[in-house]
Formats: structure tokens, C-alpha cells, sequence
């Protein structure tokens, strides 16, 4: 029973499986948009913000070592197959996605909501992917921390650039 907790929630509620491990981060966008919203009542809108950042940070390395076993090698978009870290494992870029959206508390979108969200999808995609300093370096970790890790740091580019671009009015 537990391990299929595991999977689910590693998973996304099984989002990743359905589809390619993007549609995990895509699925990640309704708790996002939720969790902006809630009240900024004397800042403490920040603090549920961050304290539902850290229960999934939490969840994660509680399920991926048990769902990475119970999937099993998986064969990723490159042809390589992957015993740890497997595209289907996507709470970490559930987590990535809460960093990248997180200037939205403080800054609400001036652009269509949609426009923002999506920005933050692609520019979080744009940063997992091309791994700039220290996602790299997480990556490299072979451990549930660094699966989550690497995600924190990209989540960390995003959200500095929308902020950036909020701050420079272009959304």
C-alpha cells in the first residue's frame, strides 16, 4: 500500500504516466495557481506558500526511493534507461514549478494569468533541462535529495527570471 502511495504521489497522481514526464510539470500548474492565491493577510500567505513547498520537498524523499523501485529501469527519452531519477518520477518538478511561480505571491501577474503561468512552465522546462549552476551539480547526486535538489535550483532560476521580467513590466 505504501509504495503505491509512493508512486502516486512521485508521480503526480500518475500524470507522468499517461504522458511524457512534462505533463507532470504541466499538472504541477493547478497547485501552483491555488497556492497563489491564498491570502497575503500579513505576509501569511508567503508562509502556507512555503510551508506547502516544504511538505512536497518532504513527500519527495519519502516516495521517489520507493516509487523509483517499484517502476523499476525505465528506458528516457534518450534511449538510456534509468534505474533512479526516471522521467515518470515529476513531484521534484512539482516543486520546481511552486519556486518558479512564487514571485506571483508578492507580484501578482499583470498579463493574463494564463500567460504568466505559462512563462514560468517554460522558462522552469528551459532551466531543469539545461542545467545551469548548481542544478548540475544536484543532478549528479544519487540520492532523493539530489532528484529534489536539482529542481530547488531550477525552480530558483525561474523564479528569478519572472521576477525580473515582472519587475521590468513585461507581464
Amino acid at each position: 500500500m505504501a509504495d503505491r502511495i509512493a508512486v502516486g504521489l512521485a508521480t503526480w497522481f500518475y500524470s507522468s504516466l499517461i504522458g511524457p514526464g512534462t505533463l507532470g510539470s504541466a499538472a504541477a500548474i493547478p497547485l501552483c495557481y491555488v497556492a497563489v492565491q491564498i491570502p497575503w493577510d500579513g505576509g501569511m500567505g508567503a508562509v502556507y506558500y512555503a510551508a506547502i513547498a516544504a511538505v512536497i520537498f518532504l513527500l519527495g524523499l519519502w516516495c521517489i526511493p520507493r516509487a523509483q523501485v517499484f517502476l523499476g529501469p525505465r528506458v528516457d527519452g534518450h534511449g538510456i534507461v534509468k534505474d533512479r531519477d526516471q522521467g515518470q518520477i515529476v513531484i521534484d518538478e512539482v516543486l520546481g514549478m511552486l519556486i518558479t511561480t512564487s514571485p506571483f505571491i508578492v507580484f501578482p501577474p499583470a498579463a493574463p494569468e494564463w500567460l504568466a503561468y505559462g512563462l514560468a512552465f517554460i522558462f522552469f522546462r528551459v532551466f531543469d533541462i539545461a542545467k545551469p549552476p548548481p542544478v548540475k551539480y544536484f543532478d549528479r547526486m544519487k540520492s532523493a535529495a539530489g532528484v529534489m535538489l536539482d529542481d530547488v535550483a531550477a525552480g530558483a532560476w525561474g523564479a528569478l527570471v519572472m521576477l525580473l521580467l515582472r519587475l521590468a513590466d513585461c507581464w
